[in-house]
This record gives C-alpha cells, structure tokens and sequence, in this order.
C-alpha cells in the first residue's frame, strides 16, 4: 500500500517562480538555501541595508526588542522561533556624536507569515549569506557572517 503511494509520489519543483524572476523579496525563492532577511533603513543622510533592527526601549529584555523588531516590521504578520534568550553577536559602531551604539542580533527561524503586507512600506530582501556583501557595507558583514550559521 504505502509503496504504491510512494510511486505515485512526485516531487515540488526545484526552481521556483521567485527563482526565474529572482524575486528576492520573496520567501518562495530559493528554497534549498538558509535566507537572510536585510532591510533597507535610512541612516542619517544615506540609505543602507541592514540586519532589522530598532532601538531598545527601557525595561524590555533585548530579545523582546528582536521580537517587537519582527512585529513592527511585518505588521505581525510573521511568527518566528527565537533560538535562545541571549543574543548571537553583535555590532558596534560609531555616532555623529562619538558615543557609539552596539546593535545586538538574535537567530531566529521563521515559522509562518511574509512580507507581504509590510512591503509597501518598507523594503527588504530574503538573502543568502553568500549574497550580504552585495548589499552590506564591508566592514558590516565581516562581523555579521561570524554569527550567521547554516542550520
């Protein structure tokens, strides 16, 4: 019985729509491969692709800021899985005014949802790791790749 369910069995295709169109705005592209997501935030005068994130807010733990960080971004439209209380790593950089700031980042797995909502307001893309360096300043994803694990 099971055998000839197996036989009949066919397989999704490989190599999507997203993929022919190469939609990196969709989670439908790629499939075989771990994405990362990168937004497109102004900073200052310039437009730059980062890691989400926003600034922390007094009395919430950091990784209730990552999650309020997912939320606002898709509109709750995305549930994720937060692989742990404490952050994987960090970045630290310089302010105008020389006081610096440390971004922290969380892993999380994506369980439901899209962009899709979110989209006219903001926009993002769905990357590989191979792929930051085209769209992340150099010095930004040398640190960030340290962290960025193929799960």
């Amino acid at each position: 019985m099971w055998e000839q369910t197996f036989q009949q069995f066919k397989l999704g295709a490989h190599v999507t729509e997203a993929d022919k169109k190469n939609d990196q705005t969709s989670l439908h592209w790629k499939l075989d491969t771990n994405l990362v997501l990168l937004v497109k935030e102004k900073l200052g005068d310039h437009d730059v692709w980062l890691l989400p994130q926003v600034e922390w807010q007094p009395g919430e733990t950091l990784q209730g800021t990552a999650e309020r960080t997912l939320a606002t971004l898709s509109e709750n439209n995305m549930k994720a899985k937060f692989l742990g209380n404490a952050p994987c790593g960090y970045y630290k950089f310089k302010t105008e005014s020389n006081l610096g700031a440390k971004v922290f980042f969380f892993k999380a797995l994506l369980l439901t949802g899209d962009f899709s909502q979110a989209g006219k307001k903001s926009q993002h893309v769905w990357v590989s790791k191979e792929e930051l360096g085209h769209y992340l300043k150099p010095r930004y994803p040398a640190q960030v790749r340290k962290f960025l694990l193929d799960l």
